[in-house]
């Protein structure tokens, strides 16, 4: 019988099957977990982790920024707690966001100083 227990979702003993659902909690710092115990059938093995990164991209809205007018280029939209705007190119965005911290933080301090 041949068992499975390379590249699985979960650590899996090579010697009797035994998959150990909790294989997330196995805590080590890096890819190499070591020497474990199989708590089925008590023999040890060496095990380690695989780490996969996957990436997601999407195409970005080209246009005229509302504020610097530049055509075609990458516009943005932006919203938190600090404000939002819509509409702008990368630079004219950064320079809003910054200025839309800058207030956020001086009324939060305008509210500290009235407490």
């Amino acid at each position: 019988m041949s068992i499975d227990h390379e590249y699985t979702k979960n650590i899996v003993c090579p010697y009797c099957g035994y998959e150990d659902e909790n294989s997330l909690e196995v805590e080590s710092g890096d890819e190499n977990l070591g020497l474990l115990a199989c708590p089925d059938c008590g023999k040890y093995f060496y095990a380690t982790r695989s780490i996969t990164i996957d990436y997601c991209t999407e195409e970005a809205t080209y246009g005229t920024c509302k504020h610097c007018e530049k055509e075609n280029v990458p516009i943005e939209d932006y919203h938190s707690s600090c404000g939002s705007y819509e509409g702008l190119c990368t630079a004219c965005g950064h320079k809003e966001t910054r200025r839309l911290q800058i207030e956020y933080m001086r009324s939060m301090h305008k509210e500290d100083d009235n407490d």
